[in-house]
């Protein structure tokens, strides 16, 4: 079995005993919440979540670290879903939130103001989750559309912003909701402050009433962030380790999804809520940039949330594009399984043991662990040659930029001007 770990990783990592536990409860959650989207859909052979993680889409599964301490399985299929698998949402929320504060970094640097808006509207227990996605995701476009909007946006300096969509589930049914970031061209006055919060209400609760629904004034908020990192977290912290880590409880906000599906354990109904939810809510955005805000300060186009989740192309590497070989890395291969080792390794719920086994001890841990359950690999990662993966997806290209000739949109614009000059 074993071992190809450069001297320059040490993997007998001290890791926080809470952190792996979160970890082993992910992986149970990401099974339960395939069991019931199969059964729902009436499936015969596994869906999407139910194969993320365990799927091989290699000949064996290799187990890596990394310098940060974390680990990570390749050759397994993602399903990268942000909705409906605890594992790929953790992933995704991490990495977004790491996205969305360079974004406010840049911004505040710049001397901007950043504010944060609560925009929700009313729902009853009737009310099925998939209208009530739309009423508001619909009425956020409905309250940036028109001269007004525009007007706003000049007069308080709006740059742009970056929304959220988020729910939870309450005594009074699906509670769907948005949490907005506002970028402003400075700090705004208390004077002016107010005179945003008056306006963004007067603007929302319009455009809710224009998709039939209503809202109420106590619900709204909105404050100023007290930092960038405030201000990612606000908008990226769905699927974040302490909200799946809150439990199967109710508060006054309800319950999210993630405890819905802790509950479907001994609560059929919570079940029943959690497909509800996953159907109402696949195939929408969960984060969204107004057009040009990353642009405006250089930054290349968001990931998209499969990308995000897809792990080990982020520590260093450096990957031969054409065949999709690693041909230098910073990261370590502790462990290579072939098919009948992981698929036992998948029968026995093993796959967070594996990892937490490679995070505390690197080789020697695992194949302790492999052993202990009447598994062991045929393979040594220091006899075979690392596959040849697939190569990590190419950059977005930015609206403004087809070409990718540009470092930011002011630069693309001045040569706009430039040519127009000479091209009367």
């Amino acid at each position: 079995m074993s071992l190809d770990c450069p001297a320059l990783i040490d993997t007998q990592t001290d890791f926080p005993e809470d952190v792996l536990h979160l970890r082993k409860e992910r992986h149970a959650l990401r099974d339960r919440a395939g069991e019931l989207l199969d059964a729902a859909a009436g499936l015969s052979e596994p869906g999407r979540v139910s194969r993320c993680g365990k799927r091989r889409n290699s000949p064996v599964v290799e187990v890596w670290v990394n310098p940060e301490g974390g680990a990570h399985f390749r050759g397994v299929e993602t399903c990268g879903s942000i909705w409906t698998c605890p594992v790929c949402a953790s992933k995704i929320a991490t990495k977004r939130t790491g996205e969305v504060e360079a974004l406010c970094d840049a911004h505040v640097t710049a001397n901007g103001g950043l504010y944060m808006a609560t925009l929700t509207l009313r729902h009853k227990a009737f009310q099925k989750a998939s209208d009530l996605r739309w009423q508001v995701a619909r009425a956020w476009e409905k309250a940036q559309q028109g001269g007004a909007w525009v007007r706003l946006k000049a007069d308080l300096g709006i740059i742009g912003t970056v929304r959220a969509l988020e729910v939870t589930h309450g005594a009074s049914g699906w509670h769907p909701h948005l949490h907005v970031l506002i970028f402003t061209g400075e700090t705004l006055s208390d004077a002016r402050r107010d005179a945003l919060e008056h306006a963004l209400w007067a603007r929302w609760q319009s455009a809710v009433r224009r998709v039939g629904g209503t809202c109420d004034r106590k619900a709204f908020h909105i404050r100023e962030a007290s930092s960038a990192g405030a201000g990612a977290a606000y908008v990226a912290k769905w699927g974040a380790g302490q909200e799946i880590a809150k439990g199967a409880h109710k508060d006054a906000a309800g319950q999210s999804v993630w405890d819905l599906l802790k509950a479907s354990e001994h609560d059929a109904r919570a079940g029943r809520l959690f497909v509800d939810f996953a159907l109402a809510f696949k195939g929408a955005r969960h984060l969204t940039y107004s057009r040009g805000l990353r642009e405006w300060y250089g930054l290349r186009d968001p990931a998209t949330d499969e990308e995000l989740a897809l792990e080990g192309y982020d520590h260093g590497e450096v990957i031969d594009k054409e065949t999709g070989e690693v041909i230098a890395t910073d990261t370590g291969r502790v462990a290579v399984l072939d098919s009948g080792t992981w698929n036992r390794v998948v029968k026995l719920r093993l796959t967070a043991d594996i990892l937490a086994a490679a995070i505390k001890g690197g080789a020697d841990e695992v194949e302790r662990l492999l052993s202990q359950h009447d598994c062991q690999s045929y393979f040594d990662a220091r006899e075979m040659p690392a596959p040849n993966y697939r190569p990590p997806p190419s950059p977005h290209r930015r609206a403004f930029d087809p070409g990718g000739d540009f470092a930011s949109m002011s630069e693309a614009m001045e040569a706009a001007k430039n040519w127009k000059r000479m091209n009367p």
